[in-house]
């Protein structure tokens, strides 16, 4: 028969199905060498025992192969051996080839849909993929940020910490808590701390504290929409509070309309939304000067300067009344508390924001979730080490200097998997299920 197998000392002569799979009979080509290996005395064939491996799918069914393997003895020594088939893995039992294909996949794939694929266990795929993270642990390293995002997820039940290299747009580092003392050792031995020159993250005084004694060239800027996003919950604080002046009926139609409608941007409103403001605007006016507060707020970010955005809110703030807009008050002794990281968001080369750290955030949560349930330890490595989104470069740092070495020729630098494309290959993962 055809040799469907291509495996080196083994012939296939017969095929089925049964249980699900495809059986495939294999005879073992015997050349193995006639000594034994602990006594080099001649050895003597001593029957066969058959063995069941599991390999690659064929035409989407999962594949077992049926061998009966020769067993050899000495009667010098008393040892017996079984007959060595170099493509097994004999812990797995299953070829290594298979194990090559899992590696490969298992970290974009979910174990259940390999599992399913392979027919093995679901704790045989987890405990493949485990070797491979361990590989990766020690061997993969990426370049230090010039500009580093710190931000926060909340993944099998703890805060965790996530860290990205926002010249690229990358993952640079996942960290199992966001306290200080696992961010002080974290940042205490990263290498080439030297080379962070901005830190982009929210208000959270942790964070700061806990890189600021060990990145001496770096500045913080906190992340522009952890700030106007301030200026929404202001907006929807008072809006509850005058809902909850209204009956049922009437909070319904609030809930429902007004609160989309106040929280947008007046650009993105449709003719009929701006229609619905303006009746917001005479029948509950206080809800509009409010929604005037927040705009003016935003608008702050619109300015080219960071004079001129001091300068707005100075004038926001001393603009707002003394009494009713309380809301509006509590953010701005917020951003008086932080005035000096906030308005650095103007002295950095390009804008800085933390939005793709965001969108990572929200990725690892799907993850999450398609996985059902994955370990905290499962979903960093998924998104760490993703070879298909994994960024390559030349050496180059972006927003810092070249890393050009005195010999002229440039090394390979991983950056870290890019995010865009992580969001890309998960539409790709939910369109398909």
């Amino acid at each position: 028969m055809i040799d469907l197998l291509n495996l080196p000392g083994v012939t296939p002569v017969d095929i089925r199905t049964e249980g699900g799979y495809i059986v495939i009979v294999a005879d073992v080509q015997e050349s193995q060498s006639g000594l034994c290996p602990h006594c080099t005395k001649p050895l003597y064939k001593h029957g066969k025992r058959r063995i069941t491996f599991a390999d690659t799918p064929i035409q989407m069914q999962p594949v077992r192969l049926e061998i009966d393997r020769p067993r050899l003895r000495c009667d010098s020594c008393g040892k017996t051996i079984t007959f060595e088939l170099p493509f097994l893995d004999e812990n797995r039992r299953c070829t290594r080839r298979l194990i090559d294909a899992i590696r490969k996949r298992c970290l974009s794939v979910t174990f259940h849909a390999l599992a399913k694929e392979t027919g093995l266990a679901v704790n045989t795929v987890k405990n493949i993929a485990s070797d491979l993270i361990a590989e990766l642990e020690a061997t993969v390293k990426y370049e230090t940020p010039t500009i580093l995002g710190i931000d926060e997820v909340h993944l099998a039940g703890e805060y965790r910490c996530v860290l990205t290299n926002l010249s690229t747009n990358s993952v640079f580092q996942i960290l199992e808590f966001r306290t200080q003392p696992v961010l002080k050792d974290f940042f205490k031995s990263m290498p080439d701390k030297e080379s962070v020159e901005w830190v982009c993250t929210d208000m959270w005084r942790p964070f700061k504290a806990s890189f600021g004694q060990y990145l001496p060239n770096a500045r913080l800027v906190i992340d522009k929409f952890h700030v106007v996003k301030m200026a929404s919950e202001a907006l929807e604080t008072m809006r509850k509070q005058y809902q909850g002046e209204l009956t049922k009926r009437e909070r319904l139609f609030i809930k429902k309309s007004i609160r989309w409608i106040t929280l947008k941007r007046p650009s993105s409103l449709s003719k009929d939304e701006i229609e619905d403001l303006d009746v917001i605007r005479q029948q509950i006016p206080h809800l509009a000067e409010a929604y005037d507060f927040k705009e003016a707020f935003y608008r702050i970010y619109d300015v080219p300067t960071k004079e001129l955005a001091m300068g707005f809110f100075e004038a926001w703030d001393n603009s707002l009344p003394p009494k009713g807009m309380e809301p509006f008050e509590a953010l701005a002794k917020t951003v008086r508390r932080h005035y000096e990281d906030i308005f650095s968001y103007w002295d950095t080369p390009h804008r800085i924001t933390n939005a793709y750290t965001e969108a990572l955030n929200g990725l690892m949560k799907i993850s999450n979730r398609l996985g059902r349930g994955y370990s905290y330890e499962m979903i960093r490595a998924k998104t760490l080490y993703a070879a298909e989104a994994r960024k390559v470069g030349m050496g180059v740092k972006i927003g810092g200097n070249n890393q050009i070495p005195t010999n002229h020729v440039l090394n390979s630098v991983e950056y870290g998997p890019h995010i865009p494309t992580l969001n890309t290959l998960s539409e790709d993962d939910n369109s398909s299920m």
